[in-house]
């Protein structure tokens, strides 16, 4: 069994490297991120130097997020589209290993990435004699943790829908949209509106708040480590929390893909 998963976690890997469409995803984050922050890195002032390794940061994890999710959308919709889990499937690898083993191959390519990003920051901030805070350390394995979630939601989307389709449920469906409903539904319900259909949409509103599933489960408790880029001692914790948070939300998003995946046909 082991071996059955080695073999396809290094053809999983094998797939991500020969694709064309992630690798241009990739050149075009670095190029945004090139565009908007290379003039601002001949500033000398420390303060600006500081802003802007902030800034670079903030928007390369948001990248790596986003290429996340990418991964976990792309790794199973392509093989649906293409029809070849079928021989896959009968060779024998059992869906479960198959499955399971695409999403340990997203989050190693994730781990790398964000490895990559966070020995750059490190690098830069060397050279501009900014002292390395372990705030970079605390952010790049808070967006790490953060993928591990997203990838297993993406996956979980695309044996339901069509990639386009996942992914704007991904944006639009989430849980800060519900919450504003969940909001807006008791503030008019406070404001004297007292119609049952208002209190049927609060509760519903309020249940998808919280099914769905939470990038940052922990924003609000951390918000001034991103500002700062320094971590209280108490503060660590919060990652393990939301490492918790997100292995819990990737098992739940396994065993729903995997039962749709096995009902499936796949030719």
């Amino acid at each position: 069994m082991a071996e059955l998963w080695r073999a396809n976690i290094a053809a999983h890997l094998a797939f991500y490297r020969r694709s064309r469409l992630l690798l241009a995803f990739l050149i075009l984050f670095a190029v945004l991120t090139a565009l908007e922050f290379v003039p601002q890195l001949f500033v000398s002032s420390g303060v600006q130097n500081f802003n802007t390794l902030r800034e670079i940061f903030s928007t390369l994890n948001f990248f790596l997020k986003l290429f996340a999710a990418g991964l976990g959308l792309f790794i199973v919709s392509a093989h649906l589209r293409n029809r070849s889990l079928k021989m896959v499937f009968t060779k024998p690898c059992p869906p479960a290993v198959w499955l399971g083993s695409a999403f340990v191959s997203a989050l190693i390519v994730a781990f790398l990435l964000n490895a990559m990003v966070l020995s750059g920051l490190a690098v830069l901030s060397l050279l501009w004699h900014i002292p390395v805070r372990s705030g970079l350390l605390f952010i790049s394995a808070d967006t790490f943790v953060a993928s591990i979630g997203i990838a297993a939601y993406l996956m979980v989307l695309a044996t339901l829908l069509h990639p386009a389709l996942a992914a704007i449920v991904a944006i639009v469906f989430n849980a800060d949209m519900f919450y504003e409903g969940f909001v807006w539904a008791r503030s008019s319900i406070r404001a004297g509106n007292h119609s049952p259909g208002l209190r049927v949409l609060e509760s519903v509103f309020h249940f998808l708040y919280l099914a769905a599933p939470i990038i940052h489960p922990f924003e609000k408790k951390t918000e001034n480590i991103y500002s700062s880029l320094r971590v209280m001692h108490g503060e660590w914790n919060y990652l393990l929390y939301s490492l918790g948070y997100a292995l819990a939300l990737s098992a739940f998003c396994y065993f729903i893909a995997l039962a749709f995946l096995q009902r499936r046909r796949h030719i």
